[in-house]
């Protein structure tokens, strides 16, 4: 066993691995943002923690909605914000978010959908809009790459596979 397994195995007994995974994302997205990139790692880093689940599936979940809210949000808040400030018109940028995520049948990622598009268009100026949404939606999916990553290749989640009282025999609930 590497030096590095034995450490998290003994940090494991104060700080579950899960927090440690999450860290260790959160880290190595930062790194990956400011030093390759040159960017604010804000919005990766969410990214980073919300991948990384307590299984397999619920990360995989946790990123498609974080996803597809931060792609639907940020192309919204470009097309609106590139070519207005006005608050009332940009409030109406919702309505297509929702929209767009209830027909994709992503009711959940209206949430971040909706935070990305605030930061698109209120922290931008039409000029700027374009290129912040980009980054913000390119951050983002780096930073669920890299939280996927480390919670699949250190210490991936043991799922057990345990019927519930209440489930059908055909049906079973996946634990770690």
């Amino acid at each position: 066993m590497s030096t590095i397994n034995i450490l998290l195995k003994n940090i494991e007994s104060y700080v579950g691995l899960r927090i440690i995974k999450s860290v260790i994302a959160v880290m190595l997205t930062a790194l990956i943002m400011r030093n390759l990139f040159q960017e604010t790692p804000f919005f990766a880093c969410i990214g980073a923690v919300v991948a990384v689940e307590r299984t397999i599936p619920s990360s995989l979940r946790a990123s498609l909605v974080r996803n597809t809210g931060t792609i639907v949000g940020g192309l919204v808040g470009i097309a609106i914000s590139s070519f207005t400030e006005n608050i009332p018109l940009l409030s109406l940028g919702l309505i297509p978010i929702f929209l767009i995520n209830n027909k994709l049948g992503k009711q959940e990622s209206n949430i971040p959908g909706a935070i990305v598009f605030f930061a698109v268009s209120y922290l931008n100026t039409m000029e700027q809009a374009w290129i912040y949404g980009t980054h913000r939606i390119f951050g983002t999916l780096l930073g669920t790459a890299v939280g996927l990553a480390v919670n699949f290749l250190i210490f991936p989640p043991k799922e057990k596979l345990i019927p519930s009282a209440n489930t059908e025999p055909s049906e079973v609930k996946m634990i770690c």
